[in-house]
């Protein structure tokens, strides 16, 4: 636990489990905080995710671009989610 307030959440990862991680937790802000929209979301979005119009990428607040290919080199990257939730500021990560 902590005593910091959650309001910024990375969503590292991608297609159906990134949507259902972002309807979850909005339904959860709602249900507990009043607010749907009380968490933001950043998602991690490929340039085929992007062309996709992937629907957990238009659920997001917004969005950062990352490297394109097999997972080593965007959602399952450490260093790149590191590096991406220093620069977006975020509160948490959801790893998927």
């Amino acid at each position: 636990g902590g005593n910091l307030p959650i309001k910024k959440v990375l969503i590292a990862n991608n297609g159906m489990a990134a949507t259902k991680s972002i309807l979850s937790m909005r339904q959860w802000a709602y249900m507990e905080l009043g607010d749907e929209n009380a968490i933001k979301f950043v998602a991690m979005a490929t340039a085929e995710d992007l062309k996709a119009n992937a629907e957990f990428v238009r659920l997001a607040d917004t969005f950062v671009e990352v490297p394109a290919g097999k997972n080593l080199n965007n959602y399952a990257n450490v260093d790149v989610i590191v590096k991406v939730a220093q620069e977006q500021g975020v509160d948490a990560v959801w790893p998927g």
